[in-house]
């Protein structure tokens, strides 16, 4: 999902007049939402708020947000946040034009502290700052990391270095030699060569000053007093807040935000928001959801094709034995035929062609350093282990078709979860299963709610949303008497049709089916086939993998894939 915009210093600037309305309200809380996140809860009489900071590499941003429960545990940053800020007031709010640097200052009982952010990208950071003196920050960067500009407790803090002219400060003879000098696309010049332009604002220079935006820099001198005179409104739009904040639209879902209604963006809806931090909050919230949610799936699939790839292999050196094993008659006739010719081999020899059993001569290879009677007794003993190795060889198979089917089950699960708690529980089996590693200690967790649908009669179709899921529900949420589906011989969930003792309609069982098929590989296809039966006849053999379980009794019906 491409963003239409970012969080540049103008969107920023945009933010400012939010944050400043907080100006003389006190911290109440200092949560730590997610690994990249802190959030300030302030509180003045008759009104809440709640600042959030991100420092994630792609969503770095600051603006006013719903409140959030705390998440991940609060790390050395925010825990000094707390020490500091918890009941400070904060005093100002300040960026320099143009720059994507944030200072929220607050009085505390020892004293004026500031709390910088810094947010660029990779090099996003949140810092605490003291008497000029870094007190704290949520990356440290010693010397190691950066021979520039180092952030370590105890050193002056120093901003970033900019290096470049912000629109406010370009005079036109400038502009023209910096497009005089680069031979890169405008939109890339403006980019690099001015502080504050984001490529987005950029590309909207561009389409108000009528210039192709990829278009060489050094071919544009000639444009330079309209790209000027649209710089130069950007920098009044700045000064005076003259901000008009909107959403982008694609049908009904966000697709990105802006400080102000974007010229060169088409085919999205641009919707208005009542503040800066509105949009940024509806839009990056959303997005960034689904970036993280496609993240983990992606992690996850890569461990499961990985497994299944390990397991795809063993197969195939199993059903190699097993071919071996096969010839293991040959092995013992051949046994038999030295033994029968033995007086008759030429001791020494490196083989002996010998009448078979059915009278066709047989080449048999020998070691030399053995005797005829010795050959045969190697013979018998390679049969014997052959003979052996047989059971445990198919037994094997077996184990690694069950592996591949919860693998295969597992791979389904991934690619149909559409919530982040149903990844997060994945994970957590196929660590339980041995395929990923524990983070950590394991909290206690409540169990996960089957997927639960409603049908227009007021039955319930339950599915399970993972494997051990899918063993809970079938085996001590259901009744005896309830309905149990399954796609045929296709991975997917089990799912349960309430019947409450009665018996089922054949509307229902058809819904049902066709829930199965839905949360089944099969969901692509127009006709699945879905087997079922009453839950009794449902059982999990002791030992076996999550969500693997026999049933007799069924009947099959085909439906297609569809949710009531």
């Amino acid at each position: 999902m491409r963003l239409i915009g970012s969080f540049d210093s103008v969107v920023l600037a945009a933010v400012v007049p939010d944050l400043e309305a907080l100006i003389g309200s006190r911290v109440q809380r200092v949560a730590q939402p997610a690994e990249h996140e802190l959030m300030l809860s302030l509180r003045t009489p008759g009104r809440a708020a709640t600042i959030l900071c991100s420092i994630h590499p792609r969503w770095a941003r600051i603006h006013l947000a719903p409140a959030q429960p705390p998440g991940a545990e609060a790390g050395p940053f925010a825990q000094m946040l707390r020490s500091r800020l918890e009941h400070a007031r904060l005093a100002s709010v300040h960026q320099i034009p143009f720059e994507r640097i944030l200072t929220l200052g607050f009085e505390t009982d020892a004293g004026w502290v500031d709390l910088v952010a810094e947010l660029m990208a990779r090099h996003s950071n949140l810092i605490l700052v003291q008497d000029g003196l870094i007190a704290g920050a949520f990356k440290l960067v010693p010397e190691q990391r950066s021979s520039v500009r180092q952030v370590l407790p105890g050193l002056p803090y120093r901003r970033p270095p900019a290096g470049r002219p912000s629109p406010a400060e370009l005079t036109q003879d400038r502009l023209r030699n910096l497009l005089e000098a680069s031979a890169e696309p405008l939109v890339d010049r403006l980019n690099t060569a001015l502080l504050g332009i984001s490529p987005t604002m950029a590309r909207e220079i561009a389409h108000r000053a009528a210039v192709d935006p990829e278009a060489p820099a050094r071919t544009l001198p000639p444009d330079a007093a309209r790209i000027f005179g649209v710089l130069a409104a950007l920098a009044r739009i700045v000064e005076r807040r003259a901000f008009t904040p909107v959403v982008y639209l694609d049908g009904d879902a966000p697709r990105g935000y802006a400080p102000f209604p974007l010229l060169h963006v088409v085919g999205l809806i641009p919707e208005p928001a009542s503040s800066m931090s509105e949009a940024v909050a509806r839009v990056t919230t959303q997005v960034s959801e689904s970036a993280a949610l496609e993240e983990v799936r992606t992690s996850l699939l890569t461990a499961i094709r990985t497994a299944l790839a390990k397991v795809e292999r063993t197969e195939q050196e199993v059903r190699r034995g097993l071919e071996e094993a096969s010839g293991g008659e040959a092995v013992r006739r051949r046994g038999e035929l030295l033994l029968a010719y033995a007086s008759q081999i030429i001791a020494g020899a490196a083989e002996a062609t010998v009448p078979g059993y059915d009278g066709v001569p047989v080449t048999i290879p020998l070691d030399p350093a053995l005797t005829p009677v010795e050959n045969a007794r190697k013979l018998f003993a390679r049969y014997t282990k052959i003979r052996r190795a047989r059971p445990a060889l198919e037994g094997r198979l077996g184990q690694l078709a069950e592996e591949r089917a919860y693998l295969e089950s597992a791979l389904t699960m991934a690619e149909q979860a559409v919530h982040m708690a149903d990844l997060q529980e994945l994970r957590r089996e196929l660590a339980d299963e041995g395929y990923l590693r524990r983070r950590g200690r394991r909290p206690p967790t409540a169990a996960p709610r089957p997927r639960s649908f409603t049908l227009t009669d007021g039955a319930t179709i339950l599915a399970g949303r993972t494997n051990q899921d899918n063993d809970r529900l079938t085996f001590k949420v259901a009744a005896p008497d309830d309905l149990w589906f399954h796609a045929r011989g296709l991975p997917g969930a089990h799912v349960i049709l309430r019947t409450g003792g009665r018996p089922a309609r054949e509307g229902e069982i058809a819904q049902a089916a066709a829930v199965a098929a839905y949360f089944s590989k099969g969901r692509s296809s127009g006709s699945v086939a879905v087997d079922y039966t009453p839950r009794r006849f449902v059982r999990k053999p002791k030992g076996r993998r999550p969500g693997f379980v026999v049933y007799v009794r069924e009947e099959t019906v085909r439906v297609a894939p569809a949710l009531p």
